[in-house]
């Protein structure tokens, strides 16, 4: 743990990943005193005729069309009970991204699932870019990056940003984005943390574990009422999953692994 006083980024690729994640964290972070920021990349809205694949997400998420800015206000919610604060990019989804034709990147969930595509190597530079941008601005004293467990092409992206930009410069730790750590999700191709840790490439990692409030962690992940239906199913599967999370880790509470990769250059 850092010194109090600290400052903390923690980098989400969608807008829930970073809390459901790492919320108990967060919370021990500012109730000491720490500056706790949360930079979300993937906030845009939609814009033009949507893809297949988004369309349906649009109507699993029956939020209308802009489900974003829904999404954006739950965001401002859960940083300020958790007492940090937010930021979002405005970088669209991958269900959104289109090829230089005009045809989706990612026709399906299978797809989304299976890494990043060469078509999508342009959002990965242009969230460097960002990146680059950001550490300026906010000058952390360490950067929280996910492993990249689920293989979502969203999560894939911020990985490989954070790797060209932040590991050997900044301190870097990597969290173990939920649900995916369970082993369980997504459906299509549920795989372990350190499998995650293998196929995004980190060399290295050294885990720590750090004592937090689940109570802490199951009120963030409420917060985003839009997610919970797609993701666990029911508020009761939510607060299921996060009681397994806590019993593999043995913890009376919660407890949360983050691990420090190794740069290579």
């Amino acid at each position: 743990m850092a010194n109090a006083g600290s400052r903390h980024l923690f980098l989400s690729p969608h807008l829930d990943d970073v809390p459901f994640s790492c919320a108990g964290l967060i919370k021990k972070l500012t109730s000491a005193g720490d500056d706790v920021v949360i930079s979300t990349f993937i906030t845009g809205d939609a814009t033009g005729t949507l893809t297949p694949l988004a369309s349906r997400f649009h109507r699993v998420w029956n939020r209308g069309d802009r489900p974003y800015a829904i999404r954006r206000e739950e965001d401002k919610c859960v940083a300020h009970l958790l007492g940090a604060r937010y930021r979002h990019e405005g970088v669209l989804d991958a269900i959104y991204r289109k090829d230089q034709n005009g045809g989706p990147i990612y026709h399906d969930i299978p797809e989304l699932f299976a890494g990043l595509k060469p078509e999508d190597q342009a959002n990965v530079e242009a969230i460097a870019r960002k990146l680059d941008q950001i550490l300026a601005e906010e000058k952390p004293d360490f950067a929280y990056a996910p492993i990249g467990i689920g293989r979502h092409a969203d999560h894939l992206s911020l990985v490989k940003a954070a790797q060209e930009v932040c590991l050997g410069h900044i301190p870097l730790r990597l969290y173990e984005e939920f649900p995916y750590l369970l082993g369980e999700f997504p459906a299509e191709q549920p795989i372990s943390v350190e499998l995650g840790l293998e196929l995004s490439g980190w060399k290295c990692p050294t885990p720590e574990f750090i004592d937090v409030d689940l109570t802490a962690r199951i009120e963030a992940a409420r917060l985003y009422p839009s997610q919970i239906p797609e993701i666990f199913g029911s508020d009761a599967a939510l607060v299921n999953a996060m009681r397994r999370h806590a019993e593999r880790y043995e913890a009376h509470s919660g407890r949360e692994r983050l691990w420090t990769p190794t740069a290579t250059h």
